[in-house]
């Protein structure tokens, strides 16, 4: 698995060197973890759960949840505005963010083995189902106000259509163009949010979430790092 991960993800880290390596990086710049409250905009799949140290490292018992299926910001502006509200006084805030894309010991993009689980299962399946619907719907799909997240997945993809489906691997393309549509979206939200709490800074950490089988060590591959002020 390990020469797969690298000749797609030279990049990419162990999710434990990710956060030690951030965490250092932000004491650095001035934040005091416990006055450095942090969100998530990434998929609601339980095997992205793989933040620990963030978790014991920073303020409040866990992270302010930004993000849906796929990791899309579906909190929208109240949501962040919530989540810079609650920043501990003086203090800073982080949000990680990306999607996520599954690969197997044997190096199959797309899927993992869940711990207790027989065979191996979509991941993300958000995007999976996505890509399946575009390549299926030339023309986009319908409103589903039981399905609202995935038709926005599926709405954002499909504007990336052909791209995605002459890729030698759409599930990874289509992964790359949602951690864009996911960066594009929070930077909106925050351009609208920030100015209502001024003088708080925050960090992005995003990127793009590899898990692994159950009993391997998830890995992150980092595609931005910068500080933002209203």
């Amino acid at each position: 698995m390990n020469s797969i991960r690298e000749y797609y993800y030279p990049e990419a880290v162990a999710m434990s060197s990710l956060q030690h390596n951030v965490c250092d990086k932000v004491r650095e710049e001035g934040g005091d973890g416990d006055h450095t409250i942090w969100a998530t905009s990434l998929c609601s799949d339980e095997v992205t759960n793989s933040f620990h140290y963030f978790t014991q490292k920073m303020a409040g018992p866990g992270p302010f949840i930004l993000g849906g299926i796929s990791g899309l910001p579906f909190a929208g502006v109240t949501g962040m505005k919530a989540f810079l509200s609650h920043v501990p006084t003086g203090g800073k805030a982080m949000i990680v963010y990306g999607p996520h894309i599954g690969m197997t010991k044997e190096g199959e993009l797309g899927k993992v083995n869940r711990k207790n689980r027989d065979g191996h299962s979509t991941c993300c399946g958000s995007i999976t189902a996505a890509v399946d619907s575009i390549r299926v719907h030339a023309s986009g799909v319908q409103d589903d106000p039981l399905d609202y997240q995935q038709t926005r997945v599926i709405e954002h993809l499909h504007t990336h259509r052909d791209d995605i489906l002459e890729a030698v691997h759409p599930i990874k393309a289509a992964t790359d163009r949602a951690f864009e549509a996911i960066e594009q979206k929070l930077e909106r939200i925050l351009d609208q949010a920030l100015p209502d709490y001024p003088g708080i800074q925050v960090v992005l950490v995003g990127g793009i979430e590899i898990n692994t089988d159950w009993d391997q060590e998830d890995y992150f591959d980092l595609r931005t790092y910068r500080w933002i002020e209203s």
